[in-house]
């Protein structure tokens, strides 16, 4: 998956400050094993929820659906969406990963602005 700059920087400022666990993992328990799903979910997740005013319901996998969502609603062609996503068929990204967005009203509408028929004779 392609980066953003910020992310890679965060990584790297990551690393730098804090010791790689087992098998060179960045993010682990302070044991340095790879973190419990229920400890991650514990301690990261549900806390970075509640300081996003999201509901407590959101799963970690729920993100894959907004990235794909996300790129799709941007523009980005589905095959490259689909690549991306690791997906070897575009039908898995679009049928279970892409969801219809808040102002899909506006966007289909904004699509037609221009359209006009022709004016009747009269």
């Amino acid at each position: 998956m392609p980066l953003p700059p910020f992310v890679v920087q965060a990584l790297t400022d990551h690393r730098q400050s804090f010791e790689a666990g087992a098998e060179g993992l960045i993010f682990v328990a302070r044991t340095g094993e790879p973190l419990k799903r229920g400890t991650f979910r514990a301690r990261i997740w549900k806390p970075s929820l509640q300081r996003a005013g999201l509901p407590f319901g959101l799963r970690f996998h729920d993100l894959r659906h907004s990235y794909a969502t996300w790129l799709v609603s941007d523009g980005v062609p589905i095959n490259d969406v689909a690549k991306v996503m690791g997906h070897e068929q575009t039908s898995t990204t679009l049928d279970r990963y892409t969801h219809s967005t808040r102002d899909r009203d506006r966007r289909v509408l904004a699509s037609f602005a221009a359209f006009s028929l022709p004016q009747e004779e009269r």
